[in-house]
């Protein structure tokens, strides 16, 4: 530990990280960049295929690791490195971006920190890919987490009545309009809200698109047109990307091995590799891709599974970490674990552990985050570590005929703010209701299995660590008086069955049981109820005031 801790020393000697100048200092004057014949490659690999340099300001930075998927490496003293790598197995190259630095983004939100080898690999004919990183203060950072847009450039709503909810997209609006005009437009709005000078990246859980509107002439929704929907959508934060199960290429057949790489060369194309990782202050972000796809002659599924190349190649990411990482943050599409498995059908991951079990002995915080499900849920699945994983809500809601999940949770995108390694703030982010950010009040209607007045409060982000105190008319009720259970949400069903537009016809629109559904049973039905929610630290949440309505 004590050699990386010496490497990454030398690396910000031409690179400072620091944003403090001493007045009565005289800044040193940056070398110019160092030239072609300047690189001593003798230092380097000389089995190498492919080979290049790693610059900040015109220096070389040492100590960053640059991989191929396969093979993994640290630059020098001058920032050079080298890779065995084989056009046959590796397509791309790219770098973990170390703490306190950052890259260039593509179409203004893509981050540039790969390059496509186009070019059969050989040590005669070694092929170059330079990276120039930028120096910034990212000890403490926010992340922007969104899940599952499913963009298809098609118009959900073709029809309205009465009856037409309000809260569904104007008649005839393309989901990439409706996309726009909600997730967008509020996310470059809330991004100017956030504290200055503390920096805010994103990331992206998948499915972005549907696979199966791709070769469509009259939607034209592909990958690219995705981003093209984002950069006209003014994207305001560099977002880095999963693949989900939806963003895999179905024109390509025979996938009956756990390689599906040939289904992710479109991917590729526009976002780069699958896994990777990347380091923001003191944490070590970690992005796989879960969904193993298989298609025997059109055919298609996915397995919930990390292939063998995967989990070679994140072991030797855990190997190449550096020693003051604080927490490791992995992100993928599909959800590791489940707490409650009546709400969807989808199943877990089989090898998750296995892949836990490489981080076990880094003695620090994993947080997962995943998607897919289109609900929210957060499990902490084992006792020997501090893992959590949070399954995020769907940004599309119900496929963008409206704004809401099948658990009756908002659309959402979520923050995450870090200090250091510490995560110190974590929010849900309702885009189209600003005052419907943490529950949902069922105060009227409803009744509790011995036909009892209740109150049902839908809190999308609850977890089992949670602690919640009641009062009636300002006195504390037995907390027996509050109960989870196992249920619809009763909004997303209104607005279902309400909505037309045929989608009582598609199952996979369906209301799922939810269990962080609260039902609290007034000991005096006419008291005026106050429900206080606490997080695991003691911390204040929210409180909720009601009554309930007869």
């Amino acid at each position: 530990m004590l050699a990386l801790a010496s490497v990454f020393a030398v690396a910000n000697v031409g690179c400072t990280k620091s944003d403090e100048k001493d007045p009565n200092k005289q800044e040193p004057v940056d070398p110019d960049p160092p030239k072609e014949d300047e690189i001593d490659w003798s230092k380097v690999d000389s089995k190498a295929t492919v080979r290049g340099v790693v610059r900040c300001e015109g220096v070389g930075v040492q100590g960053v690791v640059v991989t191929d998927g396969v093979n993994m490496t640290r630059t020098n003293k001058q920032g050079a490195y080298g890779l065995r790598t084989s056009s046959a197995k590796s397509n791309l190259v790219y770098l973990t971006v170390p703490s306190g630095y950052e890259v260039s983004s593509t179409h203004g939100f893509i981050p540039l920190f790969y390059r496509k080898i186009t070019a059969a690999t050989s040590v005669d004919k070694v092929q170059q890919f330079d990276f120039t990183l930028k120096k910034r203060n990212n000890d403490n950072h926010i992340m922007i987490v969104s899940a599952d847009m499913h963009i298809r450039n098609r118009s959900m709503i073709s029809s309205t009545s009465a009856t037409t909810p309000s809260i569904c997209p104007p008649k005839g609006e393309l989901d990439s309009v409706t996309f726009r005009r909600t997730y967008l437009k509020y996310l470059r709005e809330y991004v100017k809200t956030l504290p200055a000078g503390v920096p805010v990246y994103g990331l992206n859980l998948g499915d972005m698109t549907q696979e199966t509107h791709w070769t469509n002439s009259k939607y034209k929704a592909t990958l690219s047109n995705f981003v093209t929907v984002c950069e006209r959508g003014g994207m305001p934060i560099q977002m880095f990307h999963c693949i989900g199960n939806h963003d895999h290429d179905m024109a390509v057949k025979d996938i009956t091995t756990d390689d599906d790489s040939q289904a992710e060369l479109a991917y590729n194309a526009v976002f780069g590799p699958t896994y990777y990782s990347f380091n923001i202050g003191k944490v070590h972000y970690v992005v796989l891709d879960n969904t193993q796809y298989r298609n025997t002659g059109g055919n298609r599924s996915y397995d919930v599974h990390l292939n063998t190349r995967q989990m070679e190649w994140a072991q030797k990411d855990a190997n190449y970490m550096t020693a003051d990482v604080e927490r490791i943050v992995i992100a993928w599409h599909c959800p590791a674990f489940r707490r409650n498995s009546a709400a969807s059908s989808p199943q877990p991951l089989d090898n998750a552990n296995d892949l836990l079990n490489i981080y076990k002995d880094k003695n620090v915080p994993v947080t997962i985050l995943s998607g897919h499900n289109h609900i929210a849920e957060t499990v902490t699945p084992r006792a020997d570590m501090d893992v959590t994983e949070y399954t995020h809500p769907c940004v599309c809601g119900a496929w963008w005929f409206f704004p809401l999940c099948h658990d009756g949770a908002p659309a959402t995108f979520t923050r995450y703010d870090f200090s250091g390694g510490a995560l110190t703030k974590r929010q849900s982010v309702n885009f189209n209701d600003e005052n419907e950010q943490y529950y949902r009040v069922y105060n009227a209607g409803q009744t509790n299995a011995s036909g009892k007045a209740v109150i049902r409060i839908n809190v999308w982000d609850w977890h089992t660590s949670w602690k919640i105190e009641c009062r009636e008319n300002g006195v504390v009720v037995p907390a027996s008086q509050i109960q989870r259970i196992n249920t619809f949400d009763k909004r997303y069903g209104e607005v279902h069955d309400a909505c037309g537009n045929k989608i009582d016809t598609f199952d996979f629109l369906n209301n799922y049981y939810t269990d962080h559904i609260l039902e609290y049973t007034p000991v005096t039905q006419s008291a005026d109820i106050q429900i206080s929610v606490l997080d695991e630290t003691g911390t204040q949440l929210f409180v909720i005031n009601t009554k309930l309505q007869q």
